[in-house]
């Protein structure tokens, strides 16, 4: 069983398509960040997670090696410009190790959270031994 023996968050550009939050919004963008669960990292497009005004979807995915993975917070109910905070997380991440697999998901997590106080998107990578 491999174990991570690095896990990278790196900042990149700042995010397209951003829509300004205020307050609130903020807020519902972190609770609803809080509920991703590691399997949710690697579903296929589509909602991942939801609450009232805001959701964490997968955008898609992006041909590797490694495979990449393209997740946004949105504000539920707006066209155009919707993204708060931005992740894209390298497959290289993913592990069969339950210890990991915690490790692997809070630094997405970390990386969203820092996505929504900076406007930039995120990247996170990490090797195995």
């Amino acid at each position: 069983m491999a174990i991570l023996t690095a896990i990278k968050q790196m900042e990149g550009d700042d995010i397209s398509h951003y829509f300004t939050s205020n307050a609130r919004l903020r807020s519902a963008s972190q609770n609803v960040i809080a509920q991703l669960q590691y399997s949710d990292l690697w579903r296929n497009a589509g909602t991942l997670r939801r609450n009232e005004e805001m959701r964490v979807d997968m955008q898609g995915h992006i041909s590797g090696p490694p495979i990449k993975y393209n997740i946004q917070v949105q504000v539920n109910g707006i066209s155009g410009n919707s993204t708060v905070a931005h992740v894209i997380v390298s497959s290289s991440i993913q592990c069969d190790d339950p210890a990991n697999q915690k490790g692997a998901l809070r630094a997405v997590i970390a990386a969203l959270n820092k996505s929504l106080d900076t406007g930039k998107s995120y990247t996170v990578t990490g090797t195995s031994p």
